[in-house]
Parts: structure tokens; sequence; C-alpha cells
């Protein structure tokens, strides 16, 4: 029903955004005109027509609106010009084939921007990003690694949910919230670096990780969670043996007496 909700919007949102501007594709290419500030939102929504993405210099554009290319299911690779500093809700959702996304001057990662993206391979995020949004990226399901970069705040709950093949997470020490669900359901997640800070933590962060072995924490006082809660389900107990909690040495009592980390059998220094 959202999907539908959305597509109707799309048809709403072009028709009333119609403007004089000729956008070209050409070779699957589609040329934004140089001098066009803002691609409106659901402009570009399940166009099938559009591999690649080209801006004309000089490229003046600084927004991309909600769902500008909402099921572009051919689209192959996005590479935002410098420009481009903000991009709205669910933008790139649903590009089936898109594999690579360059977003350099982002401060913002909104909401679904690429969910179900199921063959992004790569995400290259700049240095002025601040916050992922929930769902940013949740079903981006050959996603093997991504680097958070020094500065992120905030990662919105559910952002990377889902992304099945995910192997390794260094979260930055300047991250204070690490919402609920954040990276649920990555089955196959073995090592996360959590921030070296004491901020609270979401709720099952890493529910449905099932191959988690190592969780490494560079606080030296053990994070709490929110509504008292725990990184796994109730019924995902034998997590607590199979993954091992490494900490700075002289904090191993400290964790060994928490009520959120005591539950794990193995606690290393």
């Amino acid at each position: 029903m959202k999907r539908l909700w959305i597509y109707i919007m799309a048809i709403i949102g072009v028709a009333s955004t119609a403007s004089a501007i000729d956008y070209e594709v050409k070779d699957s290419t589609l040329i934004v005109p140089a001098g066009v500030v803002k691609i409106p939102s659901y402009k570009f929504a399940d166009r099938a027509d559009i591999k690649y993405i080209e801006f004309a210099e000089p490229c003046r554009v600084n927004e991309i609106g909600d769902y500008a290319f909402l099921g572009c299911i051919n689209l192959e690779e996005v590479s935002l010009p410098l420009s481009v500093l903000k991009i709205g809700e669910g933008t790139f959702r649903e590009c089936e084939k898109l594999k690579k996304a360059e977003i350099p001057t982002l401060t913002v990662v909104p909401s679904y921007a690429f969910a179900w993206c199921p063959r992004l391979q790569m995400v290259v995020l700049g240095k002025l990003l601040t916050e992922i949004k929930s769902h940013a990226f949740a079903y981006c399901r050959t996603l093997e690694r991504i680097k958070l970069p020094a500065g992120l705040v905030k990662i919105g709950s559910n952002a990377f949910s889902f992304c099945s093949v995910l192997r390794f997470v260094a979260i930055p020490p300047t991250v204070r919230q690490l919402e609920s669900y954040a990276f649920s359901e990555c089955i196959n997640l073995q090592t996360v670096v959590m921030p070296s800070n004491s901020s609270e933590l979401g709720e099952l962060i890493f529910s449905g990780c099932r191959n988690l072995r190592v969780i490494r924490i560079l606080s030296d006082i053990p994070p709490k969670f929110e509504c008292n809660s725990n990184l796994f389900e109730e019924n995902e107990s034998q997590m607590y043996s199979k993954c091992i909690l490494q900490v700075y040495p002289h904090c191993v009592p400290k964790y060994r007496q928490s009520k959120a980390w005591k539950m794990f059998k193995q606690i290393e220094g």
C-alpha cells in the first residue's frame, strides 16, 4: 500500500513541478542541464531508461527532492557533484541495479534514501556526514562493507537492517545516538567495534545477527540500553555464549557487573 501511495505521489509530483527545463536522456544517461538548482520530488520516479546521471557544468544543483529517482530499476551508478548538499527521503529507493553511490557532501542521509537497493555494493560517504536516518540502507543485500566517517553523530533505527552480507562495522567514537535495530538481521555480520563513549544505546541493535562473533567496546563505562533492553532478542540467548565481548583489561570487572553486559559468557580484556 505504501509503495502504491508513493507511485500516486510520483504522478502528482511530476505534474505539479513541471517546468521549462529540458532534461535529456542520451544513450541511457540522464543529462541534468547546467543551471538547475533543484531536481524536484518524484521527477524521475519509475524511469526504466536511465542507467547513469550526468550533471552538466557549471553544476548548481544543491538539492534532490523526495523519491526523485524512486524505482529507476536500471540505474547503475550515482556520483553526486560537490554542489549537492541535500537529498530527500527515498531519493534512490528501489533502484534494483544500483551498484555504487558516491555522496561526498551530504550532512544527512535521509530515511529510505537507498533502501531496497539489492545490488548496492559500494557507498562513499563524505567527511561532512553527521546523521544516517532510519532505514537509509535497509535491505541493501550486497553491501559487504561500509566506512562510517569520523564526525558521524547519529545512526537511526534500522539504518542497516537486512544488509545480509555486511561483515564488519566500526562505529566512530563521535556517534552519540545508535538507535534500535540499527544493524538487525545482518546475518553475516561477524565483528563490530562500538563507540568509545557511554552514550545510551537503542534496543536490540544486533537482533538477528546470528554470526556475530566479536563485539569490541572501547568505552571505560559500560553503555546502557533504552528501556532496559539488550543487544539481542530473548530467543537469541545463545548469542551470549557464541559472541566474545572485548573491552579494556581494567574494565572487565565493570562489564561483568553491568546488567546490560554481564550475560556474555566470554568477556575479555
